[in-house]
């Protein structure tokens, strides 16, 4: 991963490897732009393009 916070990362949350996110600096980690994931899901920052919806709306992931 990206040890310095610039330009805008790309990555998946946990499990689900698909959905590719928009990451954010969050206390130090690397966290989905929409809050998507659980607090301890591991990040992977990856080269594709995001494609989570609530990420490129800048909105938040609905809570299930």
């Amino acid at each position: 991963m990206t040890d310095e916070p610039y330009g805008v990362m790309a990555g998946t949350v946990g499990d689900d490897v698909i959905t590719v996110h928009e990451l954010v600096w969050v206390a130090g980690k690397q966290r989905p732009k929409c809050g998507d994931g659980a607090p301890d899901d591991e990040v992977d920052e990856w080269i594709r393009q995001v494609d989570c919806p609530y990420c490129l709306a800048h909105e938040q992931a609905p809570t299930e």
